[in-house]
Parts: C-alpha cells; sequence; structure tokens
C-alpha cells in the first residue's frame, strides 16, 4: 500500500511573487500615510492598522519604518529614470539628450511635489539611512547613467564629475525653489533646466 505524503504542518512556503505583492501593498498604505502625516507621524502600528495585518506582518516584510522609506525611495527613483529613458530614446544628439534627461529630472519633481518631499525631505531620518540607499547598486547604476549622459555631452577635456554634480545640485536646487516658493514667479522649469545644461557643456 503506498504511503500518504506527509500532512504539511503549518502554512504553506509563500512564492516569492506573494511575497514581493505583500511588499508592494504595505508599501502603497505607508506611501499615502507618509504623504498625508509625515514619516515622522507615522509608526509601525498605525501602518499595520492601515493595511489592515499585524505589525509582525509589517516586520516579516520590512526591517522597520526606515526600510519601508527606502523602498519607498527607490520606487520613485525608478519611475523618474524609467521617464528620462523614454524621453531621451529616440535622439541622437548628445546635447539633446542631455537636455531632455535634465528637463524630465526638474519636471519630474515638480510635477509631483509630493515625491520631492518623500525623497528629499523626509523627517526623522538619519545620513547613514540615505547613505545606505545611495550605496545601493541599482541607485548607483541610476545617477552614473546620468553622469555618462553629461561626460557624453561636455567638450573633450573638461571634468565631466564635476560638472555632473553641479548640474545635479542646480536641478535638486530648482526642484527646491519651485516647491517651497510656490508664489514665486519662476520662469518655465524646461528653460531653467536647458540653462543648467549650457552651463554644464560650456567650454
Amino acid at each position: 500500500m503506498a504511503k500518504s505524503p506527509p500532512r504539511q504542518i503549518g502554512r504553506p512556503k509563500r512564492s516569492d511573487a506573494d511575497v514581493a505583492q505583500t511588499r508592494k501593498e504595505i508599501a502603497a498604505v505607508a506611501l499615502r500615510l507618509f504623504h498625508a502625516e509625515g514619516c515622522n507621524s507615522v509608526s509601525i502600528r498605525r501602518l499595520a492598522q492601515e493595511a489592515g495585518c499585524s505589525p509582525m506582518t509589517i516586520y516579516a516584510h520590512f526591517d522597520g519604518k526606515i526600510d519601508i522609506l527606502q523602498y519607498l525611495w527607490a520606487d520613485v527613483l525608478d519611475q523618474l529614470f524609467e521617464q528620462i529613458e523614454a524621453e531621451i530614446a529616440s535622439l541622437t544628439s548628445e546635447v539633446a539628450r542631455l537636455s531632455a534627461a535634465a528637463q524630465t529630472f526638474l519636471r519630474f519633481w515638480i510635477e509631483a511635489p509630493e515625491h520631492f518631499r518623500l525623497v528629499f525631505m523626509s523627517d526623522g531620518v538619519e545620513r547613514s539611512d540615505v547613505g545606505c540607499f545611495l550605496n545601493r547598486a541599482e541607485t548607483k547604476a541610476q545617477f552614473q547613467r546620468f553622469a555618462e549622459l553629461v561626460a557624453a555631452a561636455v567638450p573633450a577635456g573638461a571634468d565631466a564629475t564635476q560638472r555632473f554634480d553641479s548640474l545635479l545640485a542646480a536641478l535638486i536646487g530648482a526642484a527646491m525653489a519651485h516647491n517651497t516658493l510656490t508664489d514665486y514667479p519662476w520662469i518655465a522649469a524646461d528653460k531653467m533646466a536647458d540653462d543648467y545644461v549650457d552651463l554644464a557643456i560650456r567650454p
């Protein structure tokens, strides 16, 4: 007589897809709460309540609030750099590609100020938390891609790293200005981005 398979004790092991989906659902609730109330105002207990699960479920999928925040930062940057790649895909001129990338970068943060606040203005975040995120291979690759666009457009012999750093800082500063000094009549974002690109590629 054939033996019956051993009875499984406890819950069956969840697939990677199921785990990823649960992480996505928890992060979506966290995103709503962070936008509405700020990072410091949201506890794991509150998040669990809003997500309809236990705090232990949250901790089974994330190390804590900072881990969730870093997940959201990564998601926002994925959206940004996907838009940049889409905008430059059909362009062949190196300067045009850099200009389109800079315009898209600045426009993204202005059109989604809640994303800007989440990534650049989250309260209760330590420098080490930001450093850990910036050192992720995926994050470094995304900004390296932007740096390569600068390197391809600047004059031969120019310090491409210095010019990339200056351009990136200028674009983030412009986004900050647009999002915090909303009553000031700033020039159009695309024109502002082009001005910064012109400075970056000058001989």
